[in-house]
């Protein structure tokens, strides 16, 4: 029997996360930083920004509710959940082309962090990669110290990135009520180029709900919480979206947007003050702090499943008394300061900047499995559209991040079959004790 599926004891079901916890994992792996900038480059494009965030937010639940509807009552995480309808097979090659893009985007995220704290302290600029590297340290101690401290900070930072979000709308809301002056959406008008502009740049801002769905047994009744979690953390942040950088576009000229820093911290700061500005920046910096939580347990987790199945070197299986796959989160952790370090170096700088561009498409294979996996599982109208959407959706996204990211991606997902193959191949010499996945 996986370890996974084995009889829960009252003990260790009180150390799963419950349903609030993982709604708020949900929802702090989806908003990171790149909300908060992501104004910058919609504003020129004016009246067709909110029509990509429709777009995009459609898409996104399409995915949402296909990948929602593979949870099984196992709690196995995402490659148990693949390979229940697609197989083993596809279950380990889908889990490691996102275990890859997960573990890459954790050093960009980091950074993410401590770029947003500049913006409060100038002066600090010169240490951000060491802020950055403290972060990941921190985060994987945390991890390493369970699930349910992992689901603490998950609530407290989503409670806190959620805050600068609203009080744009609030002002909008407001200035409306009260005769105040908002600003029409200025730019180009409406036209399908500029509106699959927009949608490519919002789409990949509703991604990383996967993230929630990695960990291995550790969610309690997860065909309910888990599924449920997905499906409202996916569209109550494309609604929230939508309004705030409506809002946001309301409340600031377009060329003001277009020149900010920190847009959302300016709107704030202009008519609140420049306390309250401050406070919305910081609020920035602690939502790719979240973010990043969720990645390094993601990543671990994800690792941790693959090594279970022996799919990887099976000393990433093993875990402390608190249940974490420690020596997969401490590969991770150490594997993103490694990164880190590369992206310090200006000779390497482009090595940075290419795997990340690797990851980012890497993610889109798991969203089309994801799809077709929950037709397989349930063939009705209703999921068959859904997947249809979700499947245009992801043939868009390769479109719109370009041929060579998306040759990047299949040459990514190759290397996990030849991996396997290279450990299948040492086992069979000896080299490699046998593992058990039970």
């Amino acid at each position: 029997m996986p370890r996974w599926e084995r009889p829960l004891t009252d003990d260790r079901r009180a150390k799963l996360l419950g349903p609030w916890m993982t709604l708020a994992l949900v929802v702090g792996s989806v908003i990171g930083s790149g909300i908060f900038f992501l104004p910058i480059t919609l504003a020129p494009l004016g009246p067709s920004m909110p029509f990509g965030w429709l777009v995009s937010g459609v898409g996104a639940m399409a995915l949402a509710y296909c990948a929602s509807t593979i949870v099984s009552p196992d709690g196995g995480g995402l490659q148990a959940y693949i390979e229940h309808e697609l197989g083993p097979y596809a279950g380990f090659v889908i889990q490691w082309a996102t275990w890859c893009s997960t573990w890459a985007a954790m050093p960009a995220i980091a950074l993410a962090t401590a770029s947003a704290l500049t913006i409060i302290a100038p002066q600090i600029s010169g240490y951000v990669v060491a802020i950055s590297a403290a972060q990941i340290v921190v985060l994987t101690a945390v991890n390493l110290h369970g699930v349910r401290s992992v689901g603490g900070v998950a609530i407290v930072t989503t409670a806190i990135k959620i805050l600068p979000l609203i009080a744009v709308a609030a002002i909008a809301m407001v200035l409306a009520t009260t005769g105040g002056p908002l600003h029409p959406l200025e730019g180009p008008p409406v036209s399908l180029d500029n509106i699959a502009t927009a949608t490519a740049l919002c789409l990949f801002a509703l991604t990383g709900f996967e993230l929630a769905m990695s960990p291995v047994g550790k969610i309690r009744d997860p065909e309910r919480n888990l599924s449920r979690a997905v499906l409202l953390g996916v569209g109550g942040v494309a609604a929230a979206y939508l309004v705030a950088t409506v809002a946001l576009d309301a409340v600031l000229p377009a060329a003001s947007i277009a020149g900010s820093d920190a847009p959302f911290a300016q709107a704030i700061g202009t008519y609140w003050g420049t306390a309250a500005g401050t406070l919305a920046a910081i609020a920035m910096a602690v939502s790719a702090f979240g973010a990043l939580n969720g990645g390094i347990l993601a990543a671990g987790e994800m690792l941790y499943s693959l090594a279970l199945r022996a799919d990887v070197p099976v000393i990433f299986a093993r875990t402390n008394r608190h249940n974490a796959p420690y020596v997969a989160q401490l590969f991770g952790g150490a594997g993103a300061l490694i990164l880190l370090g590369l992206n310090a170096s200006k000779d390497t700088a482009s090595l940075f900047t290419f795997i990340i561009l690797l990851a980012t498409d890497a993610v889109l294979f798991l969203y089309a499995a994801a799809a077709v996996a929950a037709v397989r599982k349930r063939p009705r109208p209703m999921t068959i559209a859904a997947a249809l959407i979700g499947l245009c959706f992801v043939a868009f996204a390769f479109y719109g991040s370009g041929l060579e990211a998306a040759i990047l991606a299949f040459v990514l997902l190759g290397t996990g079959p030849v991996l396997r193959a290279v450990l299948n191949f040492a086992r069979r010499r000896g080299s490699t004790p046998a593992a058990e996945a039970s």
